[in-house]
């Protein structure tokens, strides 16, 4: 490693913005977990990375194919486990939304939801 590289005038704000973005979002991330609620398309992608960072660990870095094989697998098998558990786990899913309230409307999906504009 080049410790010349390490300039300050470079990582300093760099590191300053990772601490703002660490402060505002566990808060916002503590929320999201204590409600429950899972971004799909965001947890497959992190499996995907996971994938990539699996291809580097067994030394398959010179080969973007073997790279992007690795990460398309991982993302398969995530997507597969995340479906799995939300067929198992479907009674500690979040709730619909509880608007409108049932029978308030006999064409409800043709009615588009003012009350949320």
């Amino acid at each position: 490693m080049n410790w010349d590289a390490l300039d300050a005038s470079i990582l300093g704000p760099a590191f300053a913005a990772g601490l703002l973005v660490l402060f505002t979002h566990v808060p916002l991330g503590r929320v999201v977990l204590r409600r429950g609620i899972i971004f799909i398309d965001l947890a497959v992608a992190q499996i995907a990375g996971l994938g990539v960072i699996a291809a580097h660990s067994l030394g398959w870095e010179h080969s973007p194919w073997a790279v992007q094989g690795t990460a398309a697998l991982a993302a398969l098998l995530g997507a597969l486990g995340l479906y799995a558990f939300g067929r198992r786990l479907a009674e500690i899913q979040e709730s619909p939304s509880p608007w409108p309230p049932p029978g308030a409307y006999s064409c409800w999906p043709t009615i588009p939801m003012a009350a949320s504009i």
